[in-house]
């Protein structure tokens, strides 16, 4: 059964419930490196709120995310991983709230559900999210896993142990480099892993935030792109550029509402990356 029919048939006297609303993808990604899709999740009723959801992101799942693959043709299910949250914030549990009238987008990164040594090929995906006691799941969209490229290969050996000692895509992604050396080097369209390679760029660049070329952006294409939005408004906001602010967050509130979240972040001078920018400009101890 489909959410929205799942939907359809609750009770007015429950409590409100949520809804998948989409499930974006890619058409190909490579194995051994993020797999990224993106879930938008609204309310089921538009009137009411929800509140302490787990949230998921890029950098970590909260638990929340559960995964079904399956083989496309045979249909063999090869992945049924459910998800498992626990939303308490005084843990340090990351959570949100669903206010009326919003839906909230999150790109997580499925690719720690995937065995070693799947076998490159055509699957179809789907994506549980549980946010107690509520749990919806996505339509299984067509993907493909392709092997790494020679290239690829020695890259994902190069990063290994680093990957490892982080236990994660996300969290490498957010560790601060070895011996403070800022991160260079520029994203190329294509790379598996130009999205965690740009936000690392972002947060440990040797540059100001204010400083950098928007044009470091323009490899975030595809599942990408709505967050490619959102990162240019940073760097806006970093140049206080209050016009291309203004103009970048009309875009994203009429185009990619589920991300107006991160808009009311910048704005209120919540941003993430300027959060860890300060921090690296803040001496320990100090």
């Amino acid at each position: 059964m489909s959410d929205e029919h799942a939907r359809s048939d609750r009770d007015p006297a429950d409590p409100p419930g949520l809804s998948l609303r989409s499930l974006d993808h890619d058409r190909r990604y490579v194995l051994g490196f993020p797999l990224h899709v993106a879930i938008t999740l609204c309310a089921d009723r538009p009137e009411t709120c929800i509140r302490r959801l787990p949230r998921p992101s890029w950098a970590g799942n909260a638990g929340a995310i559960g995964v079904r693959l399956a083989r496309a043709g045979t249909g063999e299910e090869v992945v049924r991983a459910e998800p498992s949250p626990v939303a308490l914030p005084e843990h340090g549990t990351p959570v949100f709230r669903l206010c009326p009238g919003a839906c909230r987008r999150m790109l997580i990164d499925v690719s720690s559900y995937l065995p070693a040594g799947l076998a490159p090929g055509n699957y179809t995906l789907a994506v549980v999210y549980a946010g107690p006691p509520d749990r919806v799941e996505s339509a299984p969209v067509p993907i493909e896993l392709a092997a790494p490229s020679a290239e690829e290969q020695r890259e994902l050996l190069r990063l290994a142990p680093a990957v490892a000692r982080a236990g994660s895509w996300g969290r490498w992604t957010i560790l601060p480099p070895e011996g403070g050396a800022p991160v260079t080097g520029r994203a190329a369209p294509g790379d598996p892993l130009r999205f965690n390679r740009i936000l690392r760029t972002l947060m440990y660049g040797p540059e100001s935030l204010c400083d950098v070329d928007p044009a470091v952006l323009d490899a975030l294409d595809g599942v990408y792109a709505p967050e490619a939005h959102a990162l240019r408004a940073e760097l806006h906001a970093a140049r206080g550029d209050a016009t291309r602010l203004a103009e970048k967050a009309q875009l994203i509130r009429t185009t990619y509402p589920g991300l107006a979240w991160w808009i009311e972040r910048i704005e209120a001078g919540e941003s993430e990356i300027g959060f860890v920018r300060a921090c690296r400009a803040t001496p320990r101890g100090g």
